[in-house]
C-alpha cells in the first residue's frame, strides 16, 4: 500500500474514533474553541508537544508583511493518534526542510492567543491526515 493510501486510510479510522460529540466533550474544546468558526492557517510545523493530555504542534505562519506569528494547534491524546496509526513523525512529514501545510482548526474564542484545535493537516503533496469533524464542512484553502 503506497504512504499516500496509509495514511487516507489512517485518517478515515481516526474520524470514526473522534467523530462522536461526548469524546469531544471531556476535555471542554468547546469550552476554549469555536466549533462554528473554522480557520485555515499555511505555514510550517516547527515543533510537536507529543504529550499528554493533548499533542500540540507547534505551526509558524507568515504574515502579509513577512513576520512569523507562532500559532498552537491542539489535538487527540497521543495514544489516541497512536492507536489510529499516527506517528510524531508522520505529522511532522518535511518540516524540517520547511514544507508549508494546511491546517484546518477550529479557532480559539480569545483570538488573541493564537490557538487552534486541528481538524486536518494538509501536506503540499495532497495528502493529508483528517482528524476530527465531518469532512464536508473542511472549508477550502485559498
Amino acid at each position: 500500500m503506497s504512504r499516500r493510501r496509509r495514511l487516507c486510510a489512517v485518517s478515515v479510522v481516526v474520524f470514526g474514533l473522534v467523530a462522536v460529540r461526548p469524546v469531544l466533550a471531556h476535555h471542554s474544546v468547546s469550552g476554549v474553541y469555536d466549533q462554528k468558526k473554522q480557520i485555515v492557517l499555511k505555514g510550517v510545523i516547527s515543533k510537536i508537544e507529543w504529550l499528554n493530555p493533548h499533542i500540540y504542534i507547534h505551526l509558524d505562519v507568515k504574515e502579509n508583511d513577512g513576520t512569523l506569528t507562532p500559532w498552537q494547534i491542539e489535538t487527540l491524546p497521543p495514544n489516541w493518534m497512536r492507536n489510529a496509526g499516527i506517528s510524531k513523525e508522520a505529522i511532522y512529514a518535511n518540516a524540517a526542510e520547511g514544507e508549508v501545510v494546511t491546517v484546518n482548526a477550529y479557532e480559539a474564542k480569545d483570538i488573541t492567543k493564537h490557538l487552534g484545535y486541528l481538524l486536518r493537516i494538509t501536506y503540499s503533496d495532497g495528502h493529508f491526515i483528517h482528524v476530527t469533524g465531518d469532512p464536508k464542512d473542511i472549508a477550502p484553502s485559498n
